[in-house]
């Protein structure tokens, strides 16, 4: 009886083996699969980002007409053949003219400054009454609008940063301050040509107007450059 009982247990637990087995056996495959899936998906992730990495910024966000005009990736100094495609390696050649450029705009700053306050004292000695100075006056203007305009055109003509930050900074007082001397290197000659030749009604209150463009014109270009040197 004891042995009966035995055998039929034996009978009992070979089948529940073999049931658990055919269900491991079924649910194997699926959890495989989908392991092997997640696996190659994953894959295919890096391989996608790898495949194709993020478009590299060769431009500021923040540029203006005129270098958008002259600098982006059809603009007029690569339509022309001055600058290469618009590439990492045209841009490092580029990057590298700007500092050059405004290298030399910085020093023409200083020489159209020195130029500027010449013909600020000889016209001063002018309109004292030391007729003598006019000639001087005269050719120091006009070596100063010469340097002034030639010394402009390579911060305007350079080639844009690769960052352009927007908080208020040394640069930022720069650029304002090139307004204020911009606008008085147009009145002053403007005035001071109405001075030449014969004495008019208004010439005293002209010379007085024009005397003020030039200490005001001078005294902005003075300090847009100390601001941005010290």
């Amino acid at each position: 009886m004891k042995a009966l009982l035995l055998s039929a247990m034996i009978l009992l637990a070979g089948d529940a083996i073999v049931q658990a087995q055919d269900l491991g056996m079924n649910l194997l495959p699926p959890i495989a699969f989908s392991m092997q899936t997640s696996l190659n998906g994953g894959a295919g992730q890096q391989i996608d980002s790898i495949v194709t990495p993020p478009k590299r910024q060769l431009l500021p966000s923040k540029i203006s007409f005129l270098e958008k005009w002259l600098w982006d990736e059809n603009g007029m100094v690569r339509e022309i053949g001055i600058a290469g495609p618009l590439t990492p390696e045209s841009r490092k050649t580029e990057l590298g003219a700007r500092r050059t450029m405004l290298t030399m705009h910085q020093i023409g700053g200083f020489v159209t400054l020195g130029l500027m306050g010449s013909a600020v004292y000889c016209g001063q000695r002018l309109l004292d009454g030391n007729r003598g100075y006019r000639g001087l006056h005269q050719g120091f203007v006009v070596a100063t609008i010469a340097s002034y305009s030639v010394t402009g055109l390579l911060a305007v003509l350079s080639p844009p940063p690769l960052i352009r930050r927007g908080e208020f900074s040394t640069t930022t007082l720069h650029k304002t301050l090139a307004w204020v001397h911009f606008v008085g290197m147009v009145v002053t000659p403007i005035l001071g040509a109405t001075l030449h030749g014969t004495r008019t009604l208004n010439f005293d209150q002209t010379a007085r107007f024009h005397q003020v463009s030039a200490y005001i014109t001078t005294a902005a270009l003075a300090t847009s450059l100390i601001v941005i040197t010290f």
